[in-house]
């Protein structure tokens, strides 16, 4: 049963290896940000591996590899005045001792916050009122 969920465990982190997985915050009750203007919230996380605690081994976990990819996706939006918030990393050596004592999953995440393009935030304001109308406030499949 251990095996399994070792070879689970590595799979995953395998596969979600080098993967950013974005998060924006585009509701704010209609307030402003510091600058008196709209502003949105995003996240970006990632996994990577690294051998014996602290060496580099599958995926690129550093600051400069995680603002390039928030940056990169908040371009994608069109946004722009980006300042980043927040940086965080937890190592799981802990996870699966000693296993994870020579191959330790990492996760990184970065945040930012950022003006929205006036359409893109036109339309995101419609959508959130919308959906405050009716009935269904909250849909899982929805990111």
């Amino acid at each position: 049963m251990k095996i399994t969920t070792v070879l689970g465990s590595i799979m995953a982190i395998g596969l979600l290896n080098g993967c950013a997985f974005h998060s924006t915050s585009r509701d704010w009750n209609g307030l402003m940000g510091s600058s008196g203007e709209p502003t949105y919230y995003k996240s970006t996380s990632k996994v990577a591996l690294k051998l014996v605690v602290v060496i580099p081994f599958v995926g690129d976990v550093s600051i400069d590899g995680l603002v390039d990819d928030v940056t990169e996706s908040i371009a994608e939006e069109h946004g722009d005045h980006v300042r980043i918030v927040q940086a965080d990393a937890e190592n799981y050596w802990y996870g699966f001792p000693p296993f994870t004592w020579f191959v330790t999953p990492v996760v990184c995440t970065v945040a930012a916050e950022y003006l929205p393009d006036a359409e893109n935030y036109q339309r995101d304001q419609e959508a959130i009122r919308e959906k405050e109308d009716s009935w269904l406030k909250y849909n899982p499949m929805e990111l």
